[in-house]
């Protein structure tokens, strides 16, 4: 059965787009040229099984610009136990009662249920770099790999063929208007895989609510997120295949160990449930 959490509620489009400024990508990713992805979006841990996950077996690891330092707003979540305050959870946490109330909308009086989560909110500094161009190119066969992944990116599609990204079950259902996907529950390290074939359009960490992060386009149409991993093995640009792990599941910004699931069609975020298989058992 489905488990139910309070105070955590999807903030929409808007609230994806704000937090990750790819409102090009979200809107409209298949018009969006790769030139014009953040410069300057954090470069996912690409070491220990990524050459494998991508079936070629790369010879040399990818260039990488130079690492800049940036200010970044961290969100975390803690549950309330019975007979916490919000006064109590701002003493724990080190941060005021007024900065609590204000981040989750409430007032400074108000009444907490055990169970409900409270949003905290830091700033940290983090340093990121962006994968720059293979000297060289990738090999004839990788090259044909991704240029056959490009077309069918490039294609008008009136669904997409997913498999479950996870081993688990679903801790939180799709309901529209308040959450963003589906939540799928787990263990620290347990492999995230590609729903689809696709072109990785952002894979990266610091990102507001979302933890580390990854966003594959399937078609003009259709693609995935994947969020709150602890570990990235792919990068932006990359190509990904139907089953490839791309990340080990974790708890970034999130209140437990799980993988959000987002499908969206034409940027809006739709249930995932019926595009995938029979529910995990």
């Amino acid at each position: 059965m489905f488990e139910d959490r309070h105070g955590r509620r999807a903030n929409g489009l808007a609230g994806f787009c704000a937090a990750l400024g790819l409102v090009a990508l979200l809107g409209g990713c298949a018009n969006m040229d790769q030139q014009q992805t953040q410069p300057q979006q954090p470069q996912p841990d690409t070491s220990a099984n990524s050459g494998s996950a991508n079936g070629a077996g790369n010879n040399a690891a990818p260039a990488v610009s130079a690492p800049v330092t940036r200010t970044v707003t961290k969100t975390s979540y803690v549950r309330v136990r019975r007979g916490d305050t919000l006064a109590r959870i701002a003493q724990n946490q080190g941060v005021s009662v007024k900065d609590l109330a204000a981040w989750n909308k409430l007032k400074p009086a108000s009444k907490l249920r055990a169970g409900q989560s409270i949003k905290l909110v830091s700033t940290q500094t983090i340093t990121v770099q962006a994968a720059a161009p293979q000297a060289g190119g990738a090999s004839g066969a990788n090259a044909a790999d991704a240029r056959e992944v490009a077309a069918e990116v490039s294609r008008h599609a009136n669904s997409v063929a997913l498999v479950w990204p996870a081993r688990g079950h679903v801790v939180e259902p799709f309901a529209p208007g308040e959450t963003r996907g589906i939540e799928i529950g787990g263990k620290s390290g347990d492999p995230v895989i590609a729903a689809a074939d696709g072109k990785v359009m952002y894979a990266g960490t610091g990102l507001n609510e979302y933890g580390s992060l990854i966003i594959v386009q399937h078609n003009k149409d259709f693609l995935t997120a994947y969020s709150h991993n602890r570990r990235l093995l792919v990068k932006t640009g990359d190509t990904v295949h139907q089953g490839q792990q791309i990340a080990e599941m974790g708890s970034e910004s999130n209140d437990r160990v799980a993988v959000l699931f987002e499908v969206r069609r034409d940027g809006k975020p739709v249930d995932p449930m019926p595009y995938l298989p029979t529910p995990q058992s």
